[in-house]
């Protein structure tokens, strides 16, 4: 199974990455297979790239599925 994960960091005046944040979905969705949770990544992608556009500092963006590990 696979979840989403966003990794967003903050780039500084002279090109270098200053700070980064790895996210992962508040509600904990999972997905079966990895094409349904791709599909709902490019979502998640547009959504926070939304959101990003707004602040007056330069981010990148990542947006992936990545395994889910069982933690029994």
């Amino acid at each position: 199974m696979f979840k989403i994960i966003a990794i967003v960091c903050l780039v500084g005046y002279n090109g270098h990455l200053l700070e980064c944040t790895r996210m992962t979905e508040t509600d904990k969705r999972i997905f079966h297979t990895q094409e349904a949770c791709i599909e709902e990544a490019g979502y998640k992608y547009n959504q926070i790239a939304e959101i990003l556009k707004r602040s007056e500092n330069t981010y990148t963006l990542k947006v992936q599925c990545e395994l889910e590990v069982d933690t029994i």
